[in-house]
């Protein structure tokens, strides 16, 4: 049961899963977190992570495709390893969400903030 992993396919559990990271990663982690996504790297801390897809290859452990960003809950938020897998643009637009959110009690940030989604915006080739 230890390596058992569910694969979340419902949308609004998926953007659940999205909210919750957020949530978890707090405001004082989310400067950090965008630093590490506009250079395309994943992060978490427990019993979330984000990870992208280009960080691993065919065969290896972790891998989901070839494009796209997956959000997982471990335990023992969650009886096993949950992974909500999602394209780019439903990242980005939860990221938004996200932002806006944080820039309202940090309307200091703004500039930082934008920044960082302008690169995450262009390294991930989002519309």
């Amino acid at each position: 049961m230890e390596d058992e992993i569910f694969i979340i396919e419902d949308f609004s559990e998926k953007v659940e899963l999205m909210r919750l990271f957020y949530k978890i990663i707090g405001e004082g982690k989310f400067i950090q977190t965008m630093n590490h996504f506009k250079n395309g790297e994943g992060f978490g801390i427990d019993p979330v992570c984000c990870t992208f897809a280009h960080k691993y290859h065919p065969g290896e452990e972790g891998y989901f495709g070839e494009r796209g960003v997956c959000f997982s809950l471990q335990p023992p938020m969650a009886e096993i390893e949950e992974n909500a897998i999602v394209d780019y643009e439903t990242f980005f637009k939860y990221l938004i969400e996200a932002s806006e959110d944080y820039l309202t009690r940090n309307p200091n940030d703004t500039v930082q903030v934008e920044a960082c989604l302008d690169v995450i915006k262009n390294k991930f080739m989002i519309i």
